[in-house]
């Protein structure tokens, strides 16, 4: 299983440097070394942070440890927790979706959450290995952030718009948190804004484009979502 690992590590890195030709992410022995516990107390440390911040390496690195434990047992919560545990990740930095619209059904292009089917809990990456993209009516994504897991719907209405609905959890008791602020913005101008006095909120009739969506306390923003849908 470890030679597994390591060559999952190194395929999905090479994969994602040829995307992003810079120097300023960890290379595939750093990741490699960090799973397999080779690395000193220090570098494991550095490693960690980087990945605690760093979207780009927390999902190859996420990816790759859910990928090979997928081929043995289907993702479901307990997995993807684990394996979130594992790599000390407890805060990502935004949750992003972008899906595309056509012949009234959802497809979904890119994902930095995990995707809900039925009782599955599955990231990104292992639906798109299994050719997994198309969503009749809606989809489904949650993502952890540092004291909260969100979850978020994007139901299909039309080939013209659809709805967004959010609920936010407290990660460790499950439990919904009430009256926090959501708002949606669309270039930078508000649009909506609600408390989730009910529970959650829906922004309703959303037309194609590109929005971000901020869910806040009195003090300060606890997280983004960035949703992109086009025909």
């Amino acid at each position: 299983m470890e030679e597994n690992l390591e060559g999952l590590i190194r395929l999905a890195y090479r994969g994602w440097k040829r995307r992003h030709p810079d120097n300023s992410h960890l290379d595939e022995e750093d990741l490699a070394a960090f799973i397999e516990g080779k690395l000193s107390i220090e570098r494991a440390d550095e490693v960690r942070q980087h990945i605690i911040h760093c979207q780009e390496c927390s999902e190859v690195l996420g990816l790759s440890l859910v990928a090979e434990l997928a081929m043995e047992n289907e993702p479901s919560f307990a997995l993807v927790d684990s394996v979130k545990d594992k790599l000390g990740i407890k805060v990502l930095p935004a949750l992003e979706i972008f899906l595309k619209l056509k012949d009234k059904a959802f497809e979904l292009v890119k994902a930095s959450g995990d995707i809900l089917m039925g009782q599955e809990l599955i990231p990104a990456g292992v639906l798109r290995s299994r050719n997994i993209g198309g969503f009749r009516d809606e989809v489904v994504i949650l993502k952890d952030f540092e004291n909260i897991r969100v979850r978020v719907r994007v139901e299909n209405k039309t080939n013209e718009y659809f709805n967004i609905n959010i609920e936010v959890k407290d990660k460790q008791s499950k439990t919904v948190i009430r009256d926090l602020r959501v708002t949606l913005f669309k270039e930078g101008v508000e649009l909506e804004s609600y408390l989730n006095d009910a529970g959650s909120v829906t922004f309703e009739h959303v037309i194609l484009g590109k929005y971000r969506i901020d869910i806040s306390d009195l003090d300060k923003n606890l997280a983004a979502v960035f949703i992109e849908v086009r025909a």
